[in-house]
């Protein structure tokens, strides 16, 4: 069995479903393949959208990188450049795809 961690469950506009693991510290997530360590193939998502960080300290906090469309979380607009908590089985959307926080045994599909 492997050991619980932090991955991300991505629901597409299409509603097609994957899964990727939220790597340790600071990532960016968003369209661009060269830029994003977890990459949207949503043309609604900015190239980079959202840094989001681990620490022992805060838990996982994200931040919208000043995106023309913004990003929501639980349905409510979050404020540019200011981190906010993320919390396991909340649900962030950007552009028409849904990341939900996931925490547990991580088994890549």
């Amino acid at each position: 069995m492997t050991a619980p961690t932090y991955y991300l469950e991505m629901i597409l506009p299409s509603g097609a479903t994957s899964f990727a693991l939220l790597p340790p510290e600071a990532s960016v997530i968003g369209r661009s393949e060269q830029r994003a360590a977890i990459v949207v193939p949503d043309a609604r998502v900015s190239r980079i959208h959202l840094r989001v960080f681990r620490s022992l300290d805060y838990g996982v906090t994200v931040t919208d990188m000043f995106t023309a469309n913004g990003t929501q979380l639980d349905g409510r607009d979050i404020p540019a450049g200011t981190p906010i908590t993320w919390l396991v089985d909340q649900t962030i959307t950007v552009g028409g795809t849904r990341l939900i926080l996931r925490y547990g045994p991580f088994e890549p599909t």
